[in-house]
């Protein structure tokens, strides 16, 4: 499974990522025509696949609703595991369109499933709980439960989003000394996904402190590292961050530019209210600085939301 509110370090998990097998060869009698032999029915595996490309481009509103319809093709068949990964996919997509309590009820009624088949929650799942509690403000079970996922795999991939989760928890409180322990905990690293974390983090730490100018860098180069290795969620986050930090030091101009990126990046991945939001933030912005190309061209792209209502 993988992230939404945060973005997990890998698109989609192996065991989520199915490419689901043909059903086997049918047995047969040699002398049986053709036409009495039943076709496969591979409609779950073709949709399915079509949602993970879907996905891995960044279109999360087609990638959720093809997830659903998968969820539904696996109910007809009776698949229950075909069913809760479908519906966590989808619930994964919800959370990056910003559509955090349609996922909440997804999430709940997968849990639900689970329980019913006597299956365990993997840990995907609930760090996709977590991330929606984090966004629900929930703050404090948010903690607790990242907690339970890092001392239960403290080696997992599972452990290292929940620490980032942490630190994000601890930005929105504004609490330095708790952000900078979980920045000790997660280490250096030379990947690109967890350099992208580290700076993201450092960028909040040097915005609580006032240092703009680096809080500006940190979250612009956490931003082309996630786009780099296609976490476009995570893009939009890093440069609104990098917009909210430019504005902070006075520089509306700059902040205006990070603000459109942010807004384009969000409505090509079907974020409509969070592009809305970032987009008129550009233009406000912009037009403050006398940047009229860039009020112009934030302009552009509200027209074309206002458009496809």
């Amino acid at each position: 499974m993988s992230g939404s509110g945060v973005n997990y370090c890998r698109v989609l998990p192996a065991w989520l990522m199915l490419v689901l097998l043909a059903p086997g060869l049918i047995a047969c009698a040699p002398n049986k025509p053709a036409e009495e032999i039943p076709a496969a029915d591979n409609r779950m595996e073709r949709t399915n696949r079509v949602a993970q490309i879907a996905f891995q481009s960044g279109r999360y509103a087609q990638a959720a609703s093809l997830y659903r319809k998968v969820a539904e093709l696996a109910y007809e068949r009776d698949d229950i595991s075909g069913a809760v990964d479908a519906q966590y996919n989808a619930a994964v997509c919800l959370v990056r369109l910003e559509r955090v309590d349609e996922a909440d009820a997804l999430l709940q009624r997968t849990k639900a499933e689970l329980d019913r088949a006597d299956r365990a929650e993997p840990a995907e799942l609930r760090l996709l709980e977590a991330t929606v509690l984090y966004r629900q403000r929930r703050y404090q079970e948010a903690w607790a439960l990242t907690g339970e996922i890092i001392a239960n795999l403290p080696e997992s991939q599972a452990a290292h989003r929940a620490q980032f989760l942490r630190g994000l928890i601890a930005a929105d409180q504004d609490d330095q000394a708790r952000l900078r322990m979980v920045m000790a905990d997660i280490g250096a690293s030379d990947d690109d996904r967890l350099k992208a974390d580290q700076l993201e983090l450092a960028g909040h730490l040097a915005f609580l402190e006032e240092r703009y100018d680096a809080s500006v860098a940190d979250f612009a180069e956490s931003a082309r590292l996630r786009s780099a290795v296609s976490d476009y969620r995570g893009t939009v986050r890093a440069l609104a961050k990098a917009g909210e930090a430019a504005e902070a030091a006075g520089r509306p101009s700059q902040a205006s530019v990070h603000y459109l990126r942010a807004g384009r990046s969000a409505l090509h991945q079907g974020a409509r209210e969070r592009a809305y939001d970032l987009l008129t933030r550009a233009r406000t912005l912009a037009d403050q600085a006398g940047d009229a190309e860039t009020a112009r061209e934030a302009q552009i792209y509200l027209s074309l939301l206002e458009e496809s209502e």
